[in-house]
């Protein structure tokens, strides 16, 4: 079931991402009386290409004339609040609306299909928001769009996106850097204290040099192309093998596992029952809903859904490691093992410092400013992104490296010999005691 299901989720995928840059925007009996369809950042010589076929408006009255159409708004940003900022009830195709550098569309009954090409003059470069209107209330919209939008070359990046390959394919670069330096100057180094969980890691880290790697891959083929042909479901796959992983080692960390203990508790496993499924359901959602046309019914209230479920399983992920944090600290009060523990939890608090850092700054603080960059500047937000993800991998791998030195490490060698000193004490004084008895 879960197989056929995954399956299904990429041929899905498969096909939605094959319209990507190029629109194909289905829309069937719908309601609503305007609703945003897409923007794109344009430079000088831009063109935007709209083609619009079978239009029809359902009315109560039969009507020759409606008011109804697409209106193409230049905005600051990328987040244009402009259908928020309007009166529900006013009909945004008046040009009092309007300024110099918006375009407007109208649609007739009359035609089948209905084609209009815009180029960007020099000085009105910017985002281009395209949203539908229409004037007639209690009418039912249908219609089929396909909207073209691409820079000279031509490129279909917008032109915030153009920077994106040659960003990743840097990134590549370094992930293969790190994943060498991980595996020669720490797992193949004598007298290294190798556990499970280091190699994870370094699962972590060829995932996500793939994911980037084919990430850039599939923007190349999106900026010569508009579509990324089958690249973009290999860039998924790896995707959400990456997230898992992710996850899972963040977790399994947090729970002490191989570090403090072998095993995971029932209530450790309770925490992955949950987070991890959640996760993987979270990720083919929203990999799902940025395939979409944003003007689908409910897109905007499903996007923001899952982005409230992705933070909820970050959050969640931080319980193991509360926990570890208030067993250390009940532990650190025994005699004799208070330093040990003192340093371990101030490791674990670290570590928690570091989660939280890292999932407020990449699910809120880059959110908030990819609303705010100017259109040619919106790579930032995907560079920020990565940076921050490249320098929590690098900090939490130094933090729990397999060194001899590791004070963390450390312990749990003396723990086990601990243990057994204890066992074989207790053995020889039960030995003892039953020769005296005799």
């Amino acid at each position: 079931m879960i197989k056929s299901t995954f399956i299904f989720c990429l041929l899905f995928l498969f096909f939605t991402s094959s319209f990507c840059l190029i629109h194909d925007l289905r829309i069937q009996d719908d309601s609503r009386q305007r609703f945003f369809i897409e923007n794109f950042g344009f430079e000088a010589g831009g063109v935007i290409h709209l083609s619009v076929s079978n239009f029809k408006l359902s009315t109560k009255t039969q009507k020759d004339k409606v008011v109804a159409g697409f209106l193409i708004k230049k905005s600051e940003t990328d987040s244009s609040r402009f259908l928020e900022e309007t009166e529900e009830f006013s009909c945004l195709l008046n040009e009092a609306y309007l300024s110099s550098d918006d375009k407007i569309v109208l649609l007739d009954l009359n035609q089948e299909v209905i084609v209009r090409d815009f180029i960007i003059p020099f000085g009105a470069e910017g985002f281009y928001n395209t949203y539908f209107i229409n004037c007639e209330e209690e009418t039912l919209a249908t219609f089929e769009l396909v909207l073209t939008q691409y820079n000279r070359g031509p490129n279909y990046l917008s032109a915030g996106e153009s920077p994106l390959p040659t960003m990743y394919g840097c990134l590549f670069i370094l992930y293969v850097t790190a994943l060498l330096a991980w595996v020669i100057g720490f797992l193949r180094e004598q007298g290294n204290r190798v556990f499970g969980i280091h190699y994870l890691m370094a699962l972590l880290l060829v995932l996500k040099m793939l994911s980037v790697f084919f990430k850039s891959i599939e923007l190349h083929y999106l900026k010569l192309n508009g579509h990324p042909g089958g690249w973009a479901v290999i860039y998924y796959i790896f995707t959400f093998l990456k997230g898992i992983t992710m996850f899972a080692v963040i977790a399994l960390i947090g729970t002490g596992w191989t570090f403090i203990k072998p095993f995971l508790s029932d209530k450790d496993k309770k925490i992955f029952l949950i987070v991890i499924p959640l996760q993987l359901l979270d990720n083919i959602a929203l990999v799902v809903i940025e395939e979409t046309a944003p003007g689908t019914q409910g897109w905007f209230t499903w996007k923001d859904i899952f982005r409230l479920v992705d933070i909820i399983c970050c959050g969640a992920i931080l319980v193991p490691i509360i926990w570890s944090i208030k067993h250390l600290k009940e532990a650190s009060s025994i005699d004799g093992k208070a330093a040990k523990n003192i340093q371990k939890l101030r490791l674990f608090r670290q570590f928690y410092l570091l989660v939280v850092s890292y999932i407020y700054f990449t699910r809120i603080i880059v959110y908030l400013l990819d609303a705010t960059l100017p259109f040619r500047y919106v790579w930032l937000g995907d560079l920020f992104t990565e940076i921050a993800t490249l320098a929590f991998y690098i900090i939490t791998g130094y933090k729990f490296r397999p060194v001899p030195d590791n004070p963390f490490l450390d312990t749990e060698l003396e723990d086990i010999e601990q243990a057994k000193n204890n066992n074989n004490s207790n053995h020889s004084n039960h030995s003892n005691q039953s020769k005296i008895n005799n």
